[in-house]
């Protein structure tokens, strides 16, 4: 690729990446929201996550899926909620809870298997949203790294 090329792709890469805080949590909600859908969005992401980390599934060999899903999607809805207006602090308790549920003294979920979780959420969106487009996987990455950032931040809190 050309210099010049790439540098015009850089520069229109950065220019439609250019939203405010506000539309991009709105776009990664609607984002969601549109490809929790499918019926299959949730048993592909966790095939997506036990795909990039095998090791990870030996966290799930009891559990009862119906109930994993239902609290999947309301872990999500809390990592956005975290990011807006929350009156009452709700998502923020909630993620507080979550953080607290996954923490080394806990479920131990170490804090490297975020990345991969991560990963697969976007794997999963990708696949399932109709409307997905590249700069959606750069305001996913912003969007919930914040929230994740804060419960790897506790991992090791007694």
């Amino acid at each position: 690729m050309s210099e010049d090329k790439y540098e015009r792709l850089k520069k229109e890469n950065i220019r439609t990446r250019k939203k405010s805080w506000s539309d991009k949590t709105i776009e990664v909600s609607q984002s969601y929201q549109r490809a929790m859908k499918s019926p299959l969005f949730f048993d592909k992401f966790y095939s997506n996550l036990f795909f990039l980390k095998p090791e990870i599934e030996k966290y799930f060999i009891n559990t009862k899926w119906e109930h994993q899903k239902i609290a999947l999607e309301k872990g999500i809805q809390h990592l956005l909620g975290f990011l807006g207006k929350d009156p009452g602090k709700i998502h923020h308790k909630n993620i507080l809870r979550l953080s607290e549920s996954h923490s080394k003294k806990n479920l131990n979920i170490h804090p490297h298997n975020y990345y991969y979780w991560i990963d697969a959420m976007i794997m999963t969106l990708e696949e399932f949203d109709p409307k997905w487009h590249k700069s959606l996987e750069y305001y996913h990455r912003e969007c919930v790294f914040f929230p994740i950032s804060f419960m790897i931040s506790r991992y090791y809190f007694e």
